[in-house]
Parts: structure tokens; C-alpha cells; sequence
């Protein structure tokens, strides 16, 4: 049974440091606009699955604990205001769209910039993607309004911002830099009227204090399950050299 036990250790043990993998990740972005915080699912496996004489799987085997597919939270981060022309939050369901190499992206990090070539751009300088293409900002700068039109400084309509929603938002996959893929079974929906609040951008929706205090929880987990992995590594230790005298 030592080798059942060493593996159920070492099992825990990993299961253990995704989460706090997970955890260190989302404090280190509790400032990064737009962030979503991410959490690990876990799901019980049988180790051996038992047949009967049909072939059938039926109940029975060992049971243990392995990490799932990481969870993102897409519930909506506080909205702050920051007075600057091309911020611009969404406040409500929605994405703003980004055209990267890999093809579109959805981010709800709205600090946009303008590049060297006058483009609207996103999350790692990325052009925005507008409702009729690529948004160009003169010299004389713009704004963005409440409904997601970006407006010169004499009032002309540059382009409007296309925002999408998805039915299970927490499906998309994250890619870094705030910004998430859509899988292939989930499909974006216009928003055509979108709630936004100009001159702000929401902020992470990671809570520190809720992170620290599960860090310091699982942090004493893993230790306790190392020290676990130590205990039945030195009775297989010790087993060996009791059969090999």
C-alpha cells in the first residue's frame, strides 16, 4: 500500500502547487487593467476502473484528486475613472475586439493608444477592431463616447468600436496581455448597444486580500503534502532494504 500512498502524495502535492501557481499569477496582475482572475478545478479519478464480463465499467478502484481545466473568472472588475480621452470601460456583458497575427482576440482592457501609423490600438499595441475595420486617429487626437464612437477633436465620427458578448464568456481561453480566444464552439454576438463609461477602465477584478489568505492556506497544504511524500518515500526506503537482507 506504501506505493498507493506515495502516489495519492505526490498527486495531492502537484494539485497543490497549480493552485498556488494560479494564485501567484493573479495577485501578480491585481493592477493590470482588465485582468481576470483564474482558479483551478479539480475532479475526482479512478485510478482503476473495473470491468465486469460485458466489458462494462462499473464502480470500485481508487479514487484521487487531479487538476482540471483552470477557470476564469469573467464577473466584472471594479470601474475606474482616470479622466484620459481614449479610456473607455464596458460596463456590463461584452469585449472589445483586437486584430493580432493569430487572428481576433477579446480583451475588456479598454486603455487604448494611437501607433506610429494612427491606429487605434489595444493590449500589446494590437490594432482595435472597429465596426467598419481599423479606427484612424488624426493628429489632433480623439475621443470616445458613451457608445463607443471615436470622435475627432471637430466632432467627425472616426469609426466605432465593435464589442462582442458570448453566451458562456468563462469559456474563453486566456492568452496573456488581457487578452482571450474564442473556442471554436463559442461564437460572438454583437452588442449593439453597448454600456460603456468614458474617460475610465475597469480594473482587475482579482481581490487581494481573498488571494493572500487561500495563498497562505494552500501554501500550509503543500507543505503538509511534501512532508507526506517524504514519510512514504522513506517507509518504501525502508521496505526495500528490509526484503533486500
Amino acid at each position: 500500500m506504501s506505493g498507493t500512498s506515495l502516489y495519492l502524495s505526490g498527486v495531492g502535492a502537484r494539485a497543490r502547487l497549480t493552485q498556488l501557481e494560479m494564485l501567484a499569477n493573479n495577485l501578480a496582475n491585481a493592477d493590470t487593467t482588465g485582468f481576470k482572475a483564474d482558479s483551478a478545478l479539480f475532479q475526482s479519478v479512478l485510478e482503476t476502473a473495473l470491468e465486469d464480463e460485458h466489458g462494462r465499467k462499473v464502480g470500485g478502484g481508487l479514487a484521487f484528486v487531479a487538476t482540471g481545466p483552470g477557470h476564469t473568472n469573467q464577473e466584472q472588475g471594479p470601474i475606474l475613472s482616470t479622466g484620459r480621452a481614449l479610456d473607455v470601460a464596458i460596463e456590463g456583458p461584452g469585449f472589445f475586439q483586437i486584430n493580432t497575427k493569430d487572428g481576433v482576440r477579446y480583451t475588456r482592457a479598454g486603455s487604448f493608444s494611437v501607433n506610429a501609423e494612427g491606429q487605434l490600438t489595444g493590449p500589446g499595441g494590437h490594432p482595435v477592431v472597429g465596426a467598419g475595420g481599423p479606427i484612424r486617429v488624426p493628429s489632433g487626437g480623439a475621443t470616445i463616447d458613451a457608445k463607443g464612437r471615436v470622435l475627432a477633436a471637430d466632432g467627425r465620427e472616426l469609426g466605432r468600436l465593435s464589442i462582442e458578448e458570448f453566451f458562456e464568456p468563462e469559456k474563453l481561453v486566456r492568452e496573456g496581455e488581457s487578452l482571450f480566444r474564442a473556442p471554436i464552439d463559442q461564437v460572438g454576438m454583437p452588442v449593439d448597444d453597448p454600456h460603456l463609461v468614458p474617460g475610465s477602465i475597469e480594473q482587475s477584478n482579482v481581490q487581494p486580500a481573498h488571494e493572500i489568505t487561500q495563498l497562505v492556506i494552500l501554501q500550509r497544504a503543500f507543505e503538509a503534502s511534501l512532508q507526506a511524500l517524504e514519510a512514504d518515500d522513506a517507509a518504501s526506503r525502508r521496505l526495500i532494504e528490509e526484503v533486500s537482507s
